[in-house]
């Protein structure tokens, strides 16, 4: 299943770096805005990785595990 994923993240990446390149043959992104606005988007999508990238939405919160009598 982490090899599934590991694909699905790679093509997302490879995705998102041809909409852009296609996004950015536009004459409105060829301006300064837009090429403020793609820098400002880049720039947010890696800190969102950088942040929030260790966190996986898919676990449940671990349950409160009784102590083992053998240990204390």
């Amino acid at each position: 299943m982490n090899t599934l994923y590991s694909i699905l993240y790679m093509l997302a990446v490879i995705g998102l770096l041809l909409a852009s390149v296609v996004l950015s043959e536009t004459l409105y992104l060829r301006s300064p805005s837009g090429v403020l606005l793609l820098f400002g988007l880049g720039l947010f999508m890696s800190l969102g990785f950088l942040l929030f990238g260790h966190i996986r939405f898919d676990e449940q919160p671990c349950e409160e595990r009784d102590e083992n009598p053998l240990r204390s």
